[in-house]
Protein backbone atom coordinates (compact mmCIF):
# COMPACT_ATOMS: atom_id res chain seq x y z
CA UNK A 1 0.00 0.00 0.00
CA UNK A 2 2.92 2.75 1.01
CA UNK A 3 4.76 1.33 -2.39
CA UNK A 4 1.33 2.65 -3.83
CA UNK A 5 1.00 5.59 -2.52
CA UNK A 6 4.67 6.36 -3.25
CA UNK A 7 4.19 6.25 -6.84
CA UNK A 8 1.38 7.79 -7.13
CA UNK A 9 2.83 10.51 -5.30
CA UNK A 10 5.40 10.51 -7.63
CA UNK A 11 3.15 10.51 -10.50
CA UNK A 12 1.57 13.34 -9.51
CA UNK A 13 4.50 15.24 -9.44
CA UNK A 14 5.76 14.57 -12.66
CA UNK A 15 2.07 15.30 -14.34
CA UNK A 16 2.72 18.87 -12.49
CA UNK A 17 6.65 18.89 -13.15
CA UNK A 18 5.24 18.59 -16.96
CA UNK A 19 2.19 21.04 -16.76
CA UNK A 20 4.64 23.53 -15.22
CA UNK A 21 7.33 23.01 -17.99
CA UNK A 22 4.51 23.21 -20.75
CA UNK A 23 3.48 26.31 -19.57
CA UNK A 24 6.67 27.93 -19.27
CA UNK A 25 7.42 26.56 -22.91
CA UNK A 26 3.86 28.06 -24.19
CA UNK A 27 5.42 31.43 -22.50
CA UNK A 28 8.72 31.34 -23.94
CA UNK A 29 7.56 30.76 -27.60
CA UNK A 30 4.96 33.70 -27.41
CA UNK A 31 7.84 35.55 -26.58
CA UNK A 32 10.10 34.60 -29.07
CA UNK A 33 7.99 34.47 -31.95
CA UNK A 34 7.63 38.44 -30.80
CA UNK A 35 10.92 39.27 -31.34
CA UNK A 36 12.20 36.60 -34.59
CA UNK A 37 14.25 38.22 -37.24
CA UNK A 38 13.65 36.39 -40.42
CA UNK A 39 16.27 37.36 -42.19
CA UNK A 40 18.72 36.81 -39.12
CA UNK A 41 16.70 32.88 -38.85
CA UNK A 42 17.21 32.47 -42.69
CA UNK A 43 21.05 32.95 -42.25
CA UNK A 44 21.07 30.93 -39.40
CA UNK A 45 18.34 27.72 -41.13
CA UNK A 46 21.02 27.75 -44.10
CA UNK A 47 23.77 27.40 -41.87
CA UNK A 48 21.95 24.47 -40.26
CA UNK A 49 20.98 23.03 -43.46
CA UNK A 50 25.07 22.96 -44.46
CA UNK A 51 26.03 21.45 -40.91
CA UNK A 52 23.28 18.45 -41.46
CA UNK A 53 24.12 18.05 -45.42
CA UNK A 54 27.84 17.93 -44.07
CA UNK A 55 28.40 16.83 -40.74
CA UNK A 56 24.89 15.59 -39.04
CA UNK A 57 26.10 14.58 -35.98
CA UNK A 58 27.96 17.63 -34.75
CA UNK A 59 25.14 20.08 -35.68
CA UNK A 60 22.85 17.96 -33.80
CA UNK A 61 25.37 18.03 -30.94
CA UNK A 62 26.16 22.03 -31.10
CA UNK A 63 22.06 22.41 -30.91
CA UNK A 64 21.79 19.65 -28.11
CA UNK A 65 24.92 21.00 -26.42
CA UNK A 66 23.73 24.72 -26.69
CA UNK A 67 22.87 26.32 -23.25
CA UNK A 68 21.50 29.52 -24.13
CA UNK A 69 19.04 27.73 -26.87
CA UNK A 70 19.53 30.53 -29.24
CA UNK A 71 17.92 27.73 -32.21
CA UNK A 72 15.02 27.95 -30.87
CA UNK A 73 13.69 30.93 -32.68
CA UNK A 74 15.18 29.05 -35.78
CA UNK A 75 12.97 25.64 -34.99
CA UNK A 76 9.80 27.84 -34.19
CA UNK A 77 10.65 29.38 -37.76
CA UNK A 78 10.51 25.88 -39.26
CA UNK A 79 7.55 25.05 -37.97
CA UNK A 80 6.00 27.41 -39.41
CA UNK A 81 7.10 27.46 -42.71
CA UNK A 82 6.23 23.69 -42.76
CA UNK A 83 2.93 24.56 -41.61
CA UNK A 84 2.21 27.19 -44.11
CA UNK A 85 3.86 25.61 -46.78
CA UNK A 86 0.85 22.34 -46.25
CA UNK A 87 -1.58 25.50 -45.85
CA UNK A 88 -0.91 26.86 -49.43
CA UNK A 89 -0.68 23.52 -51.02
CA UNK A 90 -3.90 22.85 -50.05
CA UNK A 91 -5.45 26.30 -51.26
CA UNK A 92 -3.31 26.10 -54.17
CA UNK A 93 -5.30 22.08 -54.96
CA UNK A 94 -8.51 23.43 -54.98
CA UNK A 95 -7.74 26.30 -57.22
CA UNK A 96 -5.85 24.26 -59.83
CA UNK A 97 -7.48 20.61 -59.78
CA UNK A 98 -11.27 20.66 -60.09
CA UNK A 99 -11.20 17.48 -57.88
CA UNK A 100 -10.03 19.48 -55.30
CA UNK A 101 -12.47 20.24 -52.60
CA UNK A 102 -11.88 22.98 -49.85
CA UNK A 103 -12.92 21.46 -46.41
CA UNK A 104 -11.97 23.67 -43.84
CA UNK A 105 -11.87 20.96 -40.91
CA UNK A 106 -9.59 18.70 -42.94
CA UNK A 107 -6.82 21.71 -43.86
CA UNK A 108 -6.74 22.53 -39.63
CA UNK A 109 -5.76 19.08 -39.41
CA UNK A 110 -3.40 18.69 -41.87
CA UNK A 111 -1.82 22.21 -41.32
CA UNK A 112 -1.33 21.36 -37.45
CA UNK A 113 0.05 18.18 -38.05
CA UNK A 114 3.78 19.07 -38.71
CA UNK A 115 3.28 21.10 -35.40
CA UNK A 116 1.67 18.03 -33.23
CA UNK A 117 3.71 15.93 -35.28
CA UNK A 118 7.21 17.86 -33.22
CA UNK A 119 5.28 18.08 -29.94
CA UNK A 120 4.78 14.63 -29.79
CA UNK A 121 7.93 13.41 -30.15
CA UNK A 122 9.54 16.15 -28.44
CA UNK A 123 7.59 15.20 -25.07
CA UNK A 124 8.29 11.66 -25.27
CA UNK A 125 11.50 12.05 -25.75
CA UNK A 126 11.60 14.54 -22.51
CA UNK A 127 9.88 12.54 -20.64
CA UNK A 128 11.62 9.19 -21.06
CA UNK A 129 14.76 11.80 -20.38
CA UNK A 130 13.56 13.08 -17.11
CA UNK A 131 16.78 12.19 -15.09
CA UNK A 132 18.69 14.72 -17.38
CA UNK A 133 17.01 18.03 -16.58
CA UNK A 134 16.68 20.45 -19.38
CA UNK A 135 13.76 22.65 -20.81
CA UNK A 136 11.30 21.20 -22.78
CA UNK A 137 12.15 23.88 -25.45
CA UNK A 138 15.66 22.84 -25.97
CA UNK A 139 13.57 18.81 -26.92
CA UNK A 140 11.60 20.97 -29.38
CA UNK A 141 14.67 22.36 -30.82
CA UNK A 142 16.45 19.18 -31.40
CA UNK A 143 13.35 17.74 -33.22
CA UNK A 144 12.90 20.74 -35.28
CA UNK A 145 16.08 20.89 -36.83
CA UNK A 146 15.93 17.01 -37.83
CA UNK A 147 12.51 17.60 -39.63
CA UNK A 148 14.44 20.09 -42.14
CA UNK A 149 14.49 16.90 -44.76
CA UNK A 150 10.56 16.61 -44.47
CA UNK A 151 10.02 20.72 -45.10
CA UNK A 152 12.41 19.84 -47.81
CA UNK A 153 10.38 17.13 -48.97
CA UNK A 154 7.75 19.52 -49.20
CA UNK A 155 8.84 22.05 -51.06
CA UNK A 156 9.41 19.38 -53.93
CA UNK A 157 5.82 18.57 -53.84
CA UNK A 158 5.31 21.69 -55.51
CA UNK A 159 7.38 20.50 -58.17
CA UNK A 160 4.50 18.47 -59.48
CA UNK A 161 2.26 21.45 -60.51
CA UNK A 162 5.10 21.85 -63.12
CA UNK A 163 4.22 18.46 -64.42
CA UNK A 164 2.50 15.54 -63.00
CA UNK A 165 5.53 12.99 -64.20
CA UNK A 166 7.94 14.65 -61.80
CA UNK A 167 6.72 12.75 -58.87
CA UNK A 168 8.74 10.12 -60.45
CA UNK A 169 11.99 12.01 -59.30
CA UNK A 170 10.70 13.69 -56.54
CA UNK A 171 8.72 10.55 -54.49
CA UNK A 172 12.17 8.82 -54.32
CA UNK A 173 13.91 12.20 -53.30
CA UNK A 174 11.05 12.49 -50.37
CA UNK A 175 11.18 8.87 -48.97
CA UNK A 176 14.83 9.41 -49.02
CA UNK A 177 14.47 12.41 -46.73
CA UNK A 178 11.90 10.56 -44.68
CA UNK A 179 14.67 8.22 -43.86
CA UNK A 180 17.11 10.68 -43.07
CA UNK A 181 14.83 12.04 -40.46
CA UNK A 182 14.10 8.95 -39.21
CA UNK A 183 18.07 8.03 -38.80
CA UNK A 184 18.76 11.87 -37.23
CA UNK A 185 16.44 10.94 -34.66
CA UNK A 186 18.84 8.33 -33.63
CA UNK A 187 21.40 10.95 -32.82
CA UNK A 188 19.13 13.18 -31.25
CA UNK A 189 18.12 10.79 -28.27
CA UNK A 190 21.92 9.98 -28.12
CA UNK A 191 23.47 13.18 -27.58
CA UNK A 192 19.80 14.14 -25.31
CA UNK A 193 20.38 10.55 -23.12
CA UNK A 194 24.24 11.49 -23.43
CA UNK A 195 24.73 7.80 -24.32
CA UNK A 196 28.08 7.21 -25.44
CA UNK A 197 27.51 3.73 -26.62
CA UNK A 198 24.97 3.16 -29.94
CA UNK A 199 23.69 -0.24 -28.36
CA UNK A 200 22.63 1.59 -24.97
CA UNK A 201 20.89 4.79 -27.77
CA UNK A 202 19.34 2.05 -30.14
CA UNK A 203 16.81 1.14 -27.67
CA UNK A 204 16.32 4.01 -26.26
CA UNK A 205 15.37 5.63 -29.84
CA UNK A 206 13.27 1.88 -30.57
CA UNK A 207 11.56 2.59 -27.22
CA UNK A 208 10.92 6.33 -28.24
CA UNK A 209 9.38 5.17 -31.96
CA UNK A 210 7.36 2.64 -30.49
CA UNK A 211 5.67 4.97 -28.00
CA UNK A 212 5.68 7.85 -30.97
CA UNK A 213 3.42 5.28 -33.63
CA UNK A 214 1.80 4.27 -30.11
CA UNK A 215 0.51 8.18 -30.35
CA UNK A 216 0.78 8.41 -34.13
CA UNK A 217 -2.14 5.38 -34.03
CA UNK A 218 -4.35 7.46 -31.31
CA UNK A 219 -4.62 10.66 -33.27
CA UNK A 220 -5.77 8.77 -36.47
CA UNK A 221 -8.66 8.24 -34.55
CA UNK A 222 -9.12 11.83 -34.76
CA UNK A 223 -8.55 12.11 -38.53
CA UNK A 224 -4.80 13.22 -38.05
CA UNK A 225 -2.19 11.69 -39.68
CA UNK A 226 1.33 11.89 -38.28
Amino acid sequence: MEENEKDNEQQKNNNEELKRQASETFQETKEQMKNINLKEEAEKGKGLIRKLATNPIKAIKEVVEDTNNQFYKTALVIIVIWALLILIKRILDFIIYDYSKFQVLSTIKSVITPILEILALAIIIHILNKNNKQPLTKTITAVSIIKIPLVISAVLGYLTYISSNITYITSPISSFLNVISTVLIFFVVKEIFKKEENEEALKIFIKVEVIYYIVAFAFRFLGIYL
